[in-house]
């Protein structure tokens, strides 16, 4: 393991999410710089997202190692004009992947085949430019339906590295309470926590994302999402929390 790496990025606007750049593109890279760092997968992550990412703005990424070895754990930030815009502590294992084992198997889910091409307003959200979904069920965003609940295959276009595109896909669905809404509303993510199960999708994989809000109150609302290979293999579960600014 280096003793740290910086990386220097300028985003595209076209991965915006309403006026900044998508949260989980910003944990994608938080990602991909500590396992630059410790020349390891990372298996976990908690990002705070401290304050919203300008496209079109020089921006550092930069990784430090508070703990090196077989079990490593590395700070990452994200900083624009010098100010710190997003921190990430990532644990990393220097071992191969090995086969994943759950408690309860999930059944064998629908195909990709089986989902409705579902487009985000681009309007609102640029980066539906790089999303293709296939939406599943019958709950879509702003269709004042009865749970807040979202399920797809999501593939992202753009030729991303693996474990950004993780990033992005695990924030790719909009907030779950859109789904019991029928307008829109600024919900940006401030927290996200991912378990990685075994190395990330291929670039330009199909993802199955299943997501659930399963609290909210006054202030914040807390989506659950679990995300799942073409083959039935887990890749992620993951948890964040959205700040409720129409509130």
């Amino acid at each position: 393991m280096t003793a740290a790496v910086a990386t220097a990025l300028v985003f595209d606007p076209s991965w915006r999410s309403f006026t900044h750049v998508q949260g989980g593109l910003v944990v994608g890279h938080l990602l991909a710089a500590a396992a630059d760092l410790a020349g390891a997968a990372p298996r976990a992550v908690t990002a705070h997202l401290l304050a919203g990412v300008e496209p079109g703005t020089p921006t550092s990424v930069d990784a430090v190692a508070d703990r090196a070895g077989t079990t490593g754990s590395a700070r990452a930030t994200m900083s624009q004009d010098d100010r710190v815009l997003a921190v990430a502590q990532v644990l990393t294992l220097a071992r191969p992947a090995s086969p994943v084992t759950e408690a309860v198997p999930a059944p064998p889910g629908p195909a990709v085949r089986d989902g409705v091409p579902f487009r985000l307003p681009r309007e609102l959200v640029p980066i539906a430019d790089h999303t293709e979904i296939r939406a599943l069920g019958s709950s879509r965003p702003l269709a004042g339906g009865p749970e807040p609940r979202l399920s797809a295959w999501v593939r992202i276009d753009g030729g991303l590295p693996p474990l950004v595109q993780l990033g992005v896909l695990l924030d790719a669905l909009p907030p779950s309470l859109f789904a019991v809404r029928t307008t829109p509303a600024v919900m940006p993510t401030v927290e996200l926590t991912a378990h990685l199960a075994g190395p990330p999708p291929e670039t330009g994989a199909w993802v199955r994302i299943d997501q659930v809000t399963t609290w909210a109150d006054g202030d914040v609302a807390v989506d659950d999402a679990e995300l799942r290979a073409v083959d039935g293999r887990l890749v992620a579960r993951a948890r964040q929390t959205r700040r409720l600014l129409s509130r």
